[in-house]
């Protein structure tokens, strides 16, 4: 284990010659950090540019394979600070599309993207498919669900959205597909309409426009 750490690390390193300092860092399959090479699953290479305040860093699995990337305000890589990729590999079990273990050639995609501050979440959260259509779109604000909330399938078609404050759904939540409204008042389901009532609800919402 060690020394197949020890080949990626060298090559990863080799061309990062801009960085003034880099490091690596095991984790375990907790993601907590470990230096126990026996438990590691992943690993991290991180340093600071020429200049710059945050610490760039990515993560491989032991075959050198790219998981995310990111920065960090600090060299104990506690707080995340900037915009996340994480990466995944497309499989039968996440690709509707084929049954098949590529899309276009690829056999990897952008799972999720996001912006961390201070170590919190900030702004949307974007997850996609495997054929790169989006998947959810989640707002935070300082770490809180806050905010417009959408999900599509695979044809990019919204089947959920409605809109949380604080954490706690409210308003008017539009579910499969446009085929059904939920009302909520602080995450309380207060009403729902589908069918008849809802075309009814529909059609006087369009008369009035």
């Amino acid at each position: 284990m060690m020394k197949r750490l020890f080949v990626v690390f060298f090559f990863l390193t080799a061309g990062l010659h801009t960085f003034g300092q880099v490091k690596s860092v095991m984790f375990d399959i907790k993601d907590f950090i470990t230096q126990d090479s026996t438990r590691a699953v992943t690993y991290g290479v991180y340093g600071k540019l020429s200049g710059d305040s945050l610490y760039t860093f990515k993560r491989f699995d032991f075959e050198g394979t790219l998981l995310s990337s990111g920065s960090f305000k600090d060299d104990s890589l506690q707080v995340p600070h900037g915009k996340f990729i994480y990466y995944d590999w497309i499989t039968p079990d996440n690709n509707p599309l084929n049954m098949g273990y590529e899309i276009n050639g690829k056999e990897r995609y952008i799972q999720l993207t996001g912006t961390f501050t201070n170590g919190v979440k900030t702004g949307r959260w974007i997850s996609f498919y495997p054929n790169g259509v989006l998947k959810q779109v989640i707002t935070y604000n300082q770490g809180i669900v806050h905010g417009a909330y959408q999900y599509f399938n695979t044809d990019g078609k919204v089947m959920v959205s409605g809109l949380y404050i604080l954490g706690k759904k409210s308003g008017t939540w539009t579910l499969n597909g446009g085929k059904q409204e939920n009302e909520y008042v602080d995450d309380k389901l207060i009403s729902t309409l589908k069918g008849k009532k809802l075309r009814d609800k529909q059609a006087q919402s369009k008369n009035l426009n």
